[in-house]
């Protein structure tokens, strides 16, 4: 995904669905509070680019990662060892805040889906953890025998 980023969009609500006209508009009607952020402008500018790449939101760019394909919020439940120190867990911890999710790839450093309709940006590494409030193992999709808190 990194190497081909150019063929993928940030669209809030996608799984990794091919972005058409309808899929978009579709998630667009099931989460207008969400899309109601852009003028309709800037929709159509942002549909546009988005058109035929394969669309992901931060919870299901997880998800084709870990297998665990649902929301940022269930993600979350569904993990152990919780804490607020996100500089504890072992890499392949998922990074948590309420509606966003990414995952610790170590030595201080995330990588999530980056922002609507910048493919620069598509695939994020962060290094400023600290706008995460926690960290958690999602054990039943990632087995961390072995991994070292870094």
């Amino acid at each position: 995904m990194l190497v081909h980023a150019d063929q993928y969009a940030y669209w809030y609500g996608a799984k990794g669905q091919k972005l058409t006209d309808q899929v978009m508009l579709a998630l667009v009607q099931a989460e207008p509070a969400y899309f109601s952020r852009y003028s309709e402008a800037e929709l159509k500018k942002l549909m546009k680019w988005s058109k035929n790449r394969i669309g992901y939101d931060c919870s299901g760019f997880i998800g084709k990662i870990t297998g665990c394909n649902t929301y940022s919020g269930a993600i979350w439940s569904r993990c152990s060892k919780k804490s607020k120190n996100l500089y504890l867990g072992p890499a392949g911890s998922i990074l948590w805040k309420p509606g966003h999710v990414a995952l610790d790839i170590g030595l201080g450093f995330g990588i999530e889906m980056g922002a609507e309709g910048h493919s620069v940006e598509m695939f994020r590494i962060s290094e400023n953890l600290n706008r995460f409030e926690g960290t958690g193992q999602l054990v039943t999709y990632i087995d961390y025998t072995g991994a070292d808190n870094l």
